[in-house]
């Protein structure tokens, strides 16, 4: 087992193959919608359906996360957020409602917000289902009044100026942004450690920074254990480090003699 040197300090070569199984249902994106155009984000020009998701496949990406469970891989923590707002779904109460419901305290469910229509009956509703939320420093003038609601009711986890101070590129998908991007990189959770996440129109994805859908590996009316994950283009120039033995990131190519799950 190798170590990769970069400037985070040195990541783990793993011993996996591509495609490999998923593991994880680490993100549901409930909407693609957002109530800003953050020039350094995607979701302005989203190359995929802006929609919210239904009740249906909300209900089928909690089947997901149960299968995971009891198969004995998913991870602790549900990401309920994706490339959108999340508190915009009109649906958004009966969502959390059911995500605790059909999990109950087996998961620590979590979001990040950029905080525009916080107030404290939506701070009230995150504390009465045990939700912590991430506030993103988009509109600071706008954020302290959520920083303020969500710290009173008990349900901040942090707050988040990345885009100031740790600025990335979404894998060159903002392109202003390639020389301004922190140069560090951070070992890449998703293909490492196979997590998925489920986006709004019901397709499941690869990765979080999928912004046009080319990540896509399957929908959630599939079964999750025939599902595979695999590097895709965006990955030859994302920050984080896939550091799997026999894959060049960088080129997309393996070595002919990848190591086997």
């Amino acid at each position: 087992m190798g170590l990769l040197q970069t400037g985070a300090g040195p990541i783990r070569e793993l011993e996996v193959a591509f495609p490999r199984p998923v593991e994880t249902l680490h993100q549901i994106e409930i909407t693609s919608r957002c109530n800003l155009r953050c020039s350094y984000c995607p979701s302005p020009h989203l190359g995929r359906p802006k929609v919210d998701m239904t009740e249906a496949h909300f209900a089928r990406a909690l089947e997901w996360v149960k299968a995971l469970q009891r198969a004995g891989t998913q991870g602790r923590e549900l990401n309920l957020a994706g490339i959108g707002e999340s508190t915009l779904h009109p649906a958004f109460p009966c969502f959390l409602a059911l995500a605790r419901a059909t999990l109950g305290d087996s998961v620590d469910l979590v979001l990040a917000t950029n905080g525009l229509i916080a107030d404290a009956q939506l701070a009230a509703l995150l504390a009465q289902h045990g939700v912590q939320v991430w506030v993103s420093l988009h509109r600071p003038e706008r954020a302290l009044r959520a920083v303020h609601f969500y710290r009173a009711a008990g349900v901040l986890r942090g707050i988040s100026a990345d885009p100031s101070l740790s600025p990335n590129s979404w894998a060159g998908q903002i392109p202003e942004l390639v020389k301004l991007e922190r140069r560090d990189q951070f070992a890449c959770p998703w293909l490492r450690e196979g997590w998925v996440m489920a986006m709004a129109d019901g397709r499941v994805t690869t990765c979080c920074l999928d912004a046009d859908g080319s990540g896509v590996v399957g929908h959630l009316d599939d079964d999750p254990t025939t599902i595979r994950t695999r590097p895709y283009r965006l990955c030859r120039d994302c920050y984080q480090v896939i550091g799997v033995r026999g894959y060049d990131q960088r080129k997309g190519e393996t070595d002919g003699t990848p190591a086997q799950v």
